[in-house]
């Protein structure tokens, strides 16, 4: 699969995996988009969500980061004025853009204040760059998604 980035776009596609990389490593435990991202597997019980949360929390995280550090890698543009970044994936790679792709739309709604694709409830407090860059990656989430999983409609 090949994915055809401006330099822009791969510059921004960089800096938000630099934020998802942030909000898994240094993020607060009480951050709802943290909280979005390793949700409560067990809400109602707090032991069993503990042992949970023991056992898996770490393996997740890393595989999250490990997904933004690739996209980070892929989308490192020098300065040598490239007006278009072109990226190989194979499909296991491709993949692994689509969970950090998740990861992402998944802290900006969070921050936009989106609980369900389409609510129009947060449309009056929203950043105006959060929901543009919300409403972008869910772009390239669903093309490439188009590319890998073709069907006929």
């Amino acid at each position: 699969m090949r994915l055809v980035l401006e330099a822009e776009e791969a510059m921004l596609l960089s800096e938000l995996a630099d934020q998802v990389d942030s909000v898994l490593l240094l993020g607060e435990a009480d951050d709802p988009a943290l909280g979005r991202l390793l949700p409560n597997a067990y809400p109602d019980d707090a032991t069993s969500s503990r042992e949970f949360s023991r056992y898996t929390r770490d393996s997740l995280v890393d595989g999250k980061r490990q997904a933004a550090q690739r996209v980070r890698d892929a989308t490192a543009v020098d300065d040598g004025g490239d007006a278009v970044v072109q990226i190989e994936l194979d499909q296991s790679e491709a993949w692994g853009w689509l969970t950090f792709l998740t990861d992402l739309r998944l802290i900006l709604a969070e921050r936009v204040g989106i609980i369900e694709e389409g609510d129009d409830a947060a449309s009056e407090t929203r950043d105006d760059y959060l929901r543009a860059a919300y409403e972008w990656a869910g772009f390239v989430q669903g093309s490439m998604l188009e590319v890998l999983d073709p069907t006929d409609s």
